[in-house]
């Protein structure tokens, strides 16, 4: 199978790039201008990975532009998805001023995709435990096909797909040299569901390679970027890896 990361923004490097399925996670512009807001949680504080605590890049855009932003990333997938293609783009809802900002506020304006599917991520745990707010422990996969297309879901298909209703229930991957991996388990979901072996996976914010050492170890090819050279070296070693072990 063939893999390929390109170290650079999606948007120069990932022209020419076609798949059958793109797997990703943008940053959430959760705030990054200060140092990170800590406290003890029963007192109704943060922990350090809450809020401001994205320093290696910048994660504090307005919301205006930030949103203006996705959009267009949402339009972008749908002119490098394959025929039959299914975006699969994780995001959570965020606060500011106390106030909830969800991500149909910019997914749903995307005329160009076809929301089929909104799962539920269960984290099992969250972070922020302020006094003025339900906990939140979930975050979503929202799954979309380009408008007038098909739909490759076939939930009888695989065997061994992990989950085959909207409610995902997966620990968060521990925190190592990325500030928020994927969890493997998350991504062979979306790669078993919606692909078969031999077709193409992307990840225009590859982080740290999951996806990319998910697909190979399911027989997909993948291409993806990832922008920061630190990260693009941490997921060519985890590739390297996993090509090494055959």
């Amino acid at each position: 199978m063939k893999t390929e990361l390109l170290h650079g923004d999606y948007r120069k490097v990932l022209r020419g790039a076609k798949a059958d399925l793109v797997v990703t996670s943008p940053p959430y512009n959760i705030g990054s201008n200060s140092p990170a807001v800590t406290g003890r949680r029963r007192n109704g504080g943060y922990d350090p990975k809450s809020y401001r605590s994205i320093t290696d890049y910048r994660d504090s855009m307005s919301e205006d532009a930030y949103q203006d932003w996705q959009l267009k990333f949402l339009y972008w997938c749908s002119e490098h998805l394959n025929a039959g293609g299914t975006l699969c783009y994780n995001h959570k809802p965020r606060r500011r001023r106390g106030a909830m900002i969800h991500p149909m506020q910019w997914v749903g304006q995307c005329e160009a995709l076809t929301l089929m599917e909104e799962v539920i991520w269960d984290r099992g745990s969250t972070h922020n435990h302020g006094r003025g707010l339900m906990w939140p422990t979930t975050e979503r996969v929202y799954v979309l096909r380009r408008t007038n297309d098909s739909y490759a879901l076939d939930n009888y298909r695989d065997r061994e797909l992990p989950f085959r209703r909207d409610l995902w229930r997966i620990n968060p991957q521990v925190a190592g040299a990325h500030n928020a991996p994927f969890p493997e388990l998350l991504v062979e979901q979306c790669v078993r569901a919606f692909t078969v072996a031999g077709q193409t996976v992307c990840d225009p914010f590859a982080g740290s390679g999951t996806v990319a050492v998910v697909s190979q170890r399911l027989d997909r090819h993948f291409i993806g970027a990832e922008k920061l050279k630190k990260y693009w070296k941490l997921a060519m070693r985890r590739m390297e890896k996993v090509n090494a072990r055959g």
